[in-house]
Order: C-alpha cells, then structure tokens, then sequence
C-alpha cells in the first residue's frame, strides 16, 4: 500500500513550476475580471444617451493609456506586460465610468435631454 500511495502522490504532487505557472495564470487572469462591470457600466451610459460624456471620458482614458505601452515598448516589457497596460486602460476607463454613474447627470426622465448645465 505505501508503494502504490508514494506513486499517486508523486504523480498528483505539485512542484515550483507549477506553483510558478499558476502565478503566471492568475496575473493574467484576474484583471480581466474589470471588463464585466466596466462593459456592464459603459452600455447603461450608451442607453442613456450620454455620448458626450463618453467621448470626454475616452480622450481621459486614453491620456492615461498611452504611455502604459510606451513604456512597455522602451522598457522591453513581454506580453503579460502589454496585458498589464491594457488593465491599466480597463481600469482608468472603468474610474471615468464610475465617476458619472456616481452622479445623477446621466439620469434621464423622458424622452430628451436638457441642455448640459
């Protein structure tokens, strides 16, 4: 019994490579967990008519984007730090979103909108 129990449990042992791989996984995973709310959010806002408010929101978050590649670029990031940078966009735009949804301006009774205020 000890003979077949070291042989099942070499077999379903993990080791540092493992470890490492799930590491590697979850970092590039788990930030995409941002999109659900922040596509969630960004189509409510479309549905309310808020485009002006979406347009400002994008020419912030890409300010903010742009030199998250760039410096993945110059620093000679690999992928997952090109994943990183595209977060950094998810983040930042999933902020701008948050920030009007916090607010009631986007909040429209009827059919038009009054003029902006």
């Amino acid at each position: 019994m000890s003979v077949y129990r070291s042989r099942a449990t070499r077999n379903w042992r993990r080791d540092d490579d493992d470890r490492l791989q799930d590491r590697e996984i979850a970092r590039l995973v788990v930030p995409a967990f941002v999109a659900g709310p922040l596509f969630v959010l960004d189509g409510v806002l479309i549905g309310a008519g808020d485009g002006r408010y979406l347009a400002g929101a994008g020419v912030v978050t890409l300010v903010v984007f742009v030199p998250l590649p760039l410096a993945v670029l110059w620093l000679g990031g690999g992928l997952a730090a090109l994943w990183w940078s595209f977060t950094g966009f998810m983040l930042a735009r999933l902020a701008t979103l948050l920030w009007r949804e916090r607010s009631e301006d986007w909040l429209v009774l009827g059919a038009t909108r009054r003029a902006a205020r």
